[in-house]
């Protein structure tokens, strides 16, 4: 078969239109790319602004006020107030530790979205890999974006709710554990 100069240019022009298909959906990947960086740098962010700084301190406080109260309330009736601020109170001390593992795990899990984001972004730029699962790709690193994002939406208001309560109740709770450490001591006089 003999080609012309025609067949040349429909030829040409068919590559041409492959090759800037390829150049579009390469920037539209590289923008995405761009994005879900963005929306890492602000989630990690957000949780260095918001660590869980005295979160030992505040759980080692409340374990002293519950030892306290534990060895020290002997009733022959049942305070339905105090049993329920003291279920409140030892629910939340319960949540730091997983408090801390949460946040730890966000950051980490951010860490390691960055690094196959950064990978991933080398590989469409130099089209190394299988090229026709760039968008799976992407879309798979999407949504570990979004499971990030909740993540530490969920530890943020985790540590707010458990602050919360711990401000709460812990001075009044702490007062009444020495009260009744006193009186135990005076008891033994």
């Amino acid at each position: 078969m003999k080609l012309t100069r025609i067949n040349y240019l429909i030829i040409a022009f068919f590559l041409a239109i492959t090759a800037s298909c390829t150049d579009i959906n390469e920037s539209r990947q590289l923008e995405q790319i761009e994005a879900m960086n963005k929306s890492i740098d602000s989630i990690q962010e957000a949780m260095k602004n918001n660590p869980l700084d005295s979160g030992v301190h505040y759980a080692t406080m409340a374990e002293e006020v519950e030892y306290r109260i534990r060895n020290n309330y002997f009733s022959d009736t049942i305070n339905m107030e105090l049993g329920r601020k003291m279920d409140k109170y030892k629910v939340m001390r319960r949540k730091f530790k997983p408090l801390r593992f949460s946040y730890k795990n966000v950051l980490k899990g951010c860490d390691e979205i960055k690094e196959s984001l950064r990978q991933l972004k080398h590989d469409i730029e130099n089209g190394d890999g299988e090229r026709q699962k760039y968008d799976e790709f992407l879309n798979f690193e999407q949504e570990k974006v979004e499971q990030m994002k909740a993540l530490s939406y969920e530890y943020a208001e985790l540590k707010k709710t458990t602050l919360e309560t711990y401000f709460e109740l812990h001075d009044e709770l702490k007062a009444f554990s020495f009260e009744l450490e006193r009186k135990a001591l005076a008891g033994k006089k």
